[in-house]
């Protein structure tokens, strides 16, 4: 029973929808007469200049032709970024295989790790003669 219900709903729906409403021409150009709210009057100028760039209205159209930068460069269109690889330790901050950790760059740090650097460093030396 209870599907029966539900498919006679859909049915009365669907057939609510199929009644479309018939519009004249003048009240579909009524409709749609506020769409475009940048459209320009026909005695408007047909050149206007603007902070950083230049309007032009000509053949139906507006172009628009910007003489400074507004946006900063986007990520890979400089030219230095061209032909390069990225380097995955720099972007990610990572030290690379060669490098000490940071603690043991510091001025500051304690005895036993002053003892482990020059144990690595002795033990580098050894690796390099042989």
């Amino acid at each position: 029973m209870r599907p029966a219900a539900v498919l006679l709903l859909l049915a009365l729906a669907a057939a609510a929808a199929a009644q479309e409403p018939t519009y004249t021409a003048e009240e579909k150009l009524k409709m749609f007469r506020t769409l475009n709210v940048d459209a320009h009057a026909k005695d408007s100028r047909r050149v206007e200049w603007h902070v950083g760039y230049v309007e032009f209205h000509v053949l139906g159209m507006d172009w628009r032709f910007f003489y400074l930068p507004i946006l900063a460069p986007l990520p890979g269109s400089r030219l230095q970024d061209n032909a390069t690889v990225p380097n995955a330790f720099d972007l990610t901050r990572t030290p690379y295989a060669s490098t000490f950790p940071p603690m043991l760059d510091e001025p500051d740090r304690s005895r036993a790790v002053q003892r482990e650097r020059a144990r690595i460093e002795a033990s580098a030396k050894q690796s390099d003669q042989q």
